[in-house]
C-alpha cells in the first residue's frame, strides 16, 4: 500500500474482520445494505463493517461501491475506506488470475515495490555537521539507495543530526542501504556514529529522536 495509514487502525480493521463468519453472510444483503455507507447518519461502526464485508467479497460490484464511497467517505473513515478499497481489488485480481495475492502495509506506506522509512543518523560528539559533511551526506546516501534500487526522498539536517525519508526496495534489507551510507561518509572524515534508528512505523517526533540521541551519548561514555 502506497498510503500512509496509522497502525492503529489496521489493527482494529483486521480485528474486525478476524471477528467476522463470512461464511454466514449474504453478499446480496450486504449489497442492499451498503446505502448506508451514503448516509449521514449510520453509525461508524455499522459503516465499518460494511466496508470490511464489501471487500472480502472482492466483485466487481463491491469495488465499485467501495470507490464511489472513499471520494465521499467522512474524514475518520478515509483510512478505513482505502484499506478495504485495497483488500478487495486483492480478492478481485487474485480470482481474475486464479492466484492468491496479498496486500503489504507498513504505517507509513511505499510506492511501488518500495517501502518508505523515515532513519536517522547522527554525529560523533554530537558536533554541528559541515557543509563539507552534509554535502558528503547527501552524495553517498544518494549513491547507496540508488545501487539498491531504492530512493531518497528527503533529508532533513538538525546540527547534529539528519533524518532521512527513503523507499527501500522490499527485496532489499533495509540496514544494508544504511550500513554502507555511513561507511562511506566515514572513509575520508570519521563524522558519523555507526548506530542508527530506523522505522517504518510514523515519523520519529522530536522526543523519540532526543532520547534517541540520549541513549547514544550514555552508550558512548560508557565504552
Amino acid at each position: 500500500m502506497e498510503e500512509v495509514i496509522d497502525l492503529s487502525i489496521q489493527r482494529e480493521y483486521l480485528n474486525l474482520s478476524e471477528s467476522i463468519d463470512f461464511n454466514n453472510v449474504d453478499y446480496r444483503e450486504v449489497l442492499k445494505e451498503s446505502k448506508n455507507l451514503f448516509s449521514a447518519i449510520t453509525p461508524a461502526e455499522t459503516k465499518k463493517r460494511l466496508l470490511i464485508l464489501l471487500a472480502h467479497f472482492g466483485t466487481a460490484e463491491s469495488y465499485r461501491i467501495l470507490e464511489k464511497y472513499l471520494k465521499i467517505s467522512e474524514q475518520n473513515l478515509k483510512e478505513w475506506a482505502l484499506l478495504s478499497l485495497k483488500e478487495c481489488r486483492m480478492f478481485l485480481e487474485s480470482a481474475l488470475l486464479g492466484v492468491d495475492g496479498t496486500v503489504i502495509s507498513s504505517g507509513l506506506g511505499g510506492k511501488g515495490n518500495k517501502l518508505r522509512y523515515y532513519f536517522i543518523v547522527s554525529s560523533k560528539g554530537n558536533l554541528p555537521f559541515s557543509e563539507t559533511q552534509r554535502d558528503t551526506l547527501r552524495i553517498e546516501f544518494t549513491a547507496k539507495a540508488q545501487k539498491y534500487n531504492s530512493e531518497i526522498e528527503e533529508i532533513a539536517f538538525e546540527p547534529n543530526y539528519a533524518m532521512i525519508r527513503t523507499l527501500i526496495s522490499m527485496d532489499i534489507a533495509v540496514g544494508d542501504v544504511i550500513e554502507e551510507g555511513i561507511k562511506e561518509c566515514n572513509k575520508m572524515d570519521e563524522f558519523l556514529y555507526f548506530h542508527y534508528y530506523v522505522t517504518n512505523i510514523k515519523k520519529p517526533t522530536k522526543e523519540e529522536i532526543s532520547k534517541y540521541l540520549g541513549e547514544i551519548g550514555k552508550r558512548e561514555k560508557v565504552q
